[in-house]
């Protein structure tokens, strides 16, 4: 904790800046912020600690993928940074099946995965328009897989009468081709867009010949389509169709050596929503009915001829019902159906077909006793099929006096064990439970009108009954629950325009995160493997209209020790980056990533990119 503090007195002296839009900039009372709470959208009243990455912010630093654009939000850390690799993402140390992903609504998870969750992997930013990323335990408004956080994705979607196109299309290292193009239409009440993208990479070897025997290459490749459809019916009620479809292929290799192995996935989400908004608009009812699917074949020495299968399908039935009158008081209600299927076919560990069912039914409030503050509290009840019914809360504070936002809030969280730790026949183990988890976070926003934003947060929490792999278990190990967490620590991020022409963003986060084996009394708390801070810092110029040059740098502490392998060490890494628009329709760009050939590895074993090159160009008319 003095080192924390230390960190934290140096990075808020030394650098006045924020990456990737922070949520500070969005505290402003005509801002506004659907995921943190069911009740009010506005940012000012908003108790959570929330990051917004913009559209604005995905061109400036041109990231190809969704997981490239939360490198730099505060709390946020990846496995990996290398196109098409297996990607972990961790909100607070969080394990990525703590994280719930949202796409328009559109619940993400795949039932067919160790633990129900989402990968990243290969979703591309070609399509949207806004990230929303909400920290702490979120299950009293989300349920279960949201004990980390959330991350919501919102896609774009035509505001204009007419016809746009957007395209672009980029090359560079490695055999990259990247590209894509969008329809956006309105006319009258009818709105819509269709998506295409495709990217291709030759590769290098995904095992790192410094700390292992690997020579060959190993490529990626994705295509997919995206679209929606919004029909604005009367003045009251309007609906809309939503999906994506998306296909991928990626060499494996092992952690030390090259292998054959190769994986194919794909996945495809829809949905339909229903949404009535009263003319006063003080009372919303938005229903919603989806469906994600994601199909996974393992190729190589272990796999059947044919590919070993893993197929995982997740279903919802949403309502939401909120009143937001002119009194102090709002109210939400809801509930929510689910069903998780999962279908697996291997010679690695066997066959099995195995489901669950989840009925939800939660309410909140916002009491605004005097000007300025808000407070929140949520509840929620789970009747799980297989595990019966657990319950979670939420409570937030919020107190806006002028530019300054003081924020506080605290939750509980629950993770129902995956249907993979459950049924596997070989590793699989059916005495599991509900893994639990509580924690908070305390902080402020500052927004100046001089363009300077502040958002600085303090966070704890704690798991219990989490599920491990244990090696111990006979016969060839499997899941058990002896897990205990404890984290905290401290995110910062500030944002900067002291001269029309330059912007510095800077984001910080400091995380203490700690596992204790239950089995054993006297065992004490270790490092988990997580590194301890990870920061941003970006200056850019825009010496004349049009042209914006970035220089941005990326540091990471090394993992302080790991019970499953040897621990990384810190790295520092330049980007430069830059683009013109050679007329308001036409843009080229182009960015130097690793600048100084810097060598360093994400997760151990794992190569990432050396002085790589790309450059393109963006049309929209």
């Amino acid at each position: 904790m003095k080192f924390m503090g230390v960190s934290v007195l140096a990075i808020a002296i030394a650098t006045p800046a924020y990456a990737q839009g922070a949520d500070a900039g969005e505290a402003e009372s005509d801002s506004i912020i659907v995921t943190a709470s069911r009740v009010t959208s506005e940012a000012r009243e908003i108790g959570s600690s929330v990051s917004v990455v913009e559209r604005a912010d995905i061109l400036r630093n041109q990231n190809v993928f969704v997981k490239d654009a939360l490198q730099d939000v505060p709390g946020v850390v990846l496995s990996s940074d290398r196109p098409g690799g297996l990607t972990n993402v961790s909100i607070r140390g969080s394990d990525n099946d703590e994280v719930l992903w949202l796409i328009d609504g559109i619940e993400l998870g795949d039932p067919s995965s160790t633990s129900t969750q989402f990968q990243s992997d290969h979703l591309t930013s070609r399509d949207i328009q806004r990230i929303e990323v909400l920290r702490g335990n979120q299950s009293s408004l989300y349920g279960s897989d949201a004990i980390g956080g959330v991350v919501n994705i919102i896609t774009q979607r035509a505001t204009e009468e007419g016809i746009k196109v957007n395209a672009e299309a980029e090359g560079g290292s490695y055999g990259t081709m990247n590209g894509g193009a969008s329809v956006l239409g309105k006319s009258g009440p009818i709105d819509f867009r269709v998506t295409a993208t495709g990217y291709q990479w030759d590769g290098l070897s995904l095992a790192d010949p410094r700390t292992g025997n690997a020579t060959e290459k190993d490529e990626y490749w994705r295509y997919g389509f995206s679209g929606r459809m919004g029909v604005q019916a009367t003045d009251t009620l309007s609906f809309q169709a939503i999906g994506f479809w998306q296909k991928a292929s990626s060499d494996l290799d092992n952690t030390s050596s090259d292998s054959s192995d190769v994986v194919k996935k794909t996945e495809y989400a829809y949905a339909g929503q229903g949404s009535y908004k009263s003319l006063d608009g003080h009372v919303k009812v938005d229903l919603t009915a989806s469906r994600y699917n994601a199909k996974r074949r393992y190729f190589g020495t272990f796999y059947s001829a044919e590919g070993d299968l893993y197929d995982g399908t997740k279903d919802e039935l949403t309502l939401n019902a909120s009143y937001d009158g002119l009194g102090p008081l709002s109210l939400s209600a809801g509930g929510n159906l689910e069903r998780e299927k999962t279908t697996q076919t291997t010679s690695f560990s066997g066959d099995f077909l195995a489901k669950v069912n989840t009925k939800s039914a939660y309410a909140e409030a916002a009491l605004r006793p005097i000007a300025g503050m808000t407070i929140t509290g949520a509840a929620r009840v789970d009747d799980n099929s297989r595990f019966g019914s657990f319950d979670t809360y939420r409570g937030t504070f919020a107190y806006a006096i002028g530019a300054l936002k003081l924020r506080a809030s605290y939750g509980t969280g629950a993770k129902a064990p995956g249907l993979y730790q459950l049924f596997d026949p070989s590793y699989g183990n059916r005495d599991l439970k509900v893994q639990t988890s509580k924690g908070g976070d305390a902080g402020f926003d500052l927004v100046l009108a001089d363009g300077l934003t502040t958002q600085v947060s303090y966070f704890w929490g704690s798991k219990k009954n989490e599920i491990v792999f244990d090696s111990g278990r006979p016969p060839f190990g499997g899941y058990g629950q002896y897990g205990r967490t404890r984290t905290e620590g401290v995110e910062i991020g500030i944002s900067a325009q002291p001269l029309p022409w330059l912007g510095i963003t800077q984001s910080y986060a400091y995380t203490d995160h700690e596992v204790k084996d239950d089995r054993f009394v006297a065992n004490r708390y270790v490092d988990s493997g997580r590194p301890k801070f990870s920061g941003t810092t970006s200056v850019t110029l825009t010496p004349i209209e049009r042209a914006s040059f970035t220089a941005r740098v990326r540091y990471r502490d090394g993992d302080a020790s790991s019970a499953y392998s040897p621990a990384t060490k810190a790295y520092t890494t330049v980007d430069l980056l830059g683009s013109y628009g050679i007329t308001d329709k036409v843009e080229i760009y182009g960015r130097v990533v690793n600048l100084f050939n810097k060598w360093y590895q994400v997760s151990y074993g794992t190569q990432t990119l050396g002085l790589s090159a790309f450059g393109g160009v963006r049309i929209s008319y």
